[in-house]
């Protein structure tokens, strides 16, 4: 049964048709700079305000995570504090890649996930773009029906990524395979450059979403709805 999960923003609940559908598989995919890390951090805080228990595995350090966070206003202390949510750091200090070693980083992860399973209600990857560097195809697609599987047992899984992490026949597969799928991008509102999301696929919405809206990430409200049209977007 699918639930409706508030993203602790009444702007962006009113936009997906009343909130997140709980149990999904989201992607937010958008090039660097388009907001896909604040909007996953957004989910995050309604769906810790909801009591679910987090498991995200994160670019950078924990430190450095948080700090990013606070500073657009999402504040994950506490809940980091009170172990409701697992921060996983890719980053590894003065770790030196090759193309060998990055290769095993998905399998690594969906290991550690695996062995997580009974502590987590939802996992956020935020983002999988190291974690797909010089993984082949097959990879890629067995790691997504994974995260379906996951899914399936109640869980809720939010993935970023660049546009560009995938080729065109992945792509296809991923939008076939979500619950929810949100493309970000950019667009300039006369001399203003602001983010703008397109809901290409919304499953298990409680009313009928919509297609898109532009944002911007404010330092002292968040993210805040930007009433321009997006028929051009």
């Amino acid at each position: 049964m699918v639930d409706i999960v508030s993203t602790g923003n009444e702007e962006i609940d009113r936009q997906f048709g009343g909130g997140l559908p709980a149990p999904s598989l989201v992607f937010i995919a958008g090039e660097h700079g388009t907001g896909k890390s604040a909007l996953s951090a957004q989910m995050m805080v309604g769906l810790t305000a909801s009591r679910k228990k987090v498991l995200c595995i994160i670019e950078n350090t924990v430190k450095q995570y948080l700090q990013k966070m606070k500073s657009i206003t999402f504040n994950f202390t506490r809940a980091f504090v009170r172990n409701q949510i697992l921060f996983v750091p890719v980053y590894v200090k003065d770790a030196k890649w090759s193309e060998k070693n990055s290769e095993r980083i998905l399998s690594e992860i969906k290991d550690y996930i695996i062995q997580k399973s009974d502590s987590f209600d939802v996992l956020i990857i935020d983002s999988i773009s190291p974690m797909v560097l010089n993984t082949n195809e097959e990879s890629i697609l067995n790691f997504l029906s994974f995260c379906k599987e996951t899914v399936g047992k109640g869980k809720t899984v939010i993935i970023t990524s660049h546009l560009s992490d995938f080729s065109k026949s992945a792509n296809t597969a991923i939008i076939g395979a979500t619950d929810v799928y949100l493309k970000l991008g950019l667009m300039t509102v006369g001399d203003k450059e602001v983010k703008t999301l397109k809901a290409i696929k919304m499953l298990g919405a409680k009313d009928t979403p919509e297609s898109g809206f532009a944002f911007e990430v404010d330092l002292i409200f968040g993210i805040k709805i930007v009433p321009v049209s997006m028929a051009n977007a």
